[in-house]
C-alpha cells in the first residue's frame, strides 16, 4: 500500500499566485470589510450623538418644511383652543330664500327707500 501523503521535494516552493489566493486575499477582504464596517459604525454614532444635541446641519428644504410644519402646528391649536361648534344647522334652500325674501323687504321699507332717494343712492 502506498503512502496517502505525496512527496514534496524541498527545492520547490508553492507559486506566489496560488500563495495569496489561498491565504492572502481572505485576509485582505476581511481588514477591507471590517474597516468598512466599522467606518460606518463610528460615524452613524456621531451622527446621532450631532441630531441629539441638535447640532446636526440641515439643507433648506428640510428647515423650510420644519418651519412650515411649526406654523401649521400653531395655527391647529389655535383653532383648537377656540371653541368650536360644529353642531350648527345648515340651511336649507328654502329657508336661504326666505331669509333674503325678509332682507330686501327690510331694505325696502319706506323710510329707508325714501332716505335712497332723498341722498341719489341707488
Amino acid at each position: 500500500m502506498a503512502p496517502l501523503i505525496p512527496k514534496i521535494s524541498k527545492n520547490k516552493a508553492p507559486p506566489s499566485t496560488f500563495l495569496f489566493i489561498k491565504a492572502g486575499m481572505p485576509l485582505m477582504l476581511f481588514c477591507v470589510g471590517a474597516s468598512l464596517v466599522l467606518k460606518s459604525g463610528i460615524e452613524g454614532k456621531h451622527k446621532e450623538s450631532d441630531i441629539a444635541k441638535g447640532a446636526v446641519s440641515q439643507s433648506e428644504r428640510k428647515a423650510r418644511l420644519e418651519e412650515e410644519q411649526d406654523n401649521m402646528m400653531e395655527k391647529i391649536t389655535k383653532i383648537r383652543k377656540t371653541d368650536f361648534d360644529n353642531t350648527r344647522r345648515i340651511e336649507r334652500p328654502e329657508e336661504i330664500l326666505e331669509r333674503r325674501k325678509y332682507e330686501r323687504e327690510k331694505r325696502n321699507v319706506w323710510y329707508r327707500r325714501a332716505w335712497r332717494t332723498v341722498t341719489f343712492q341707488k
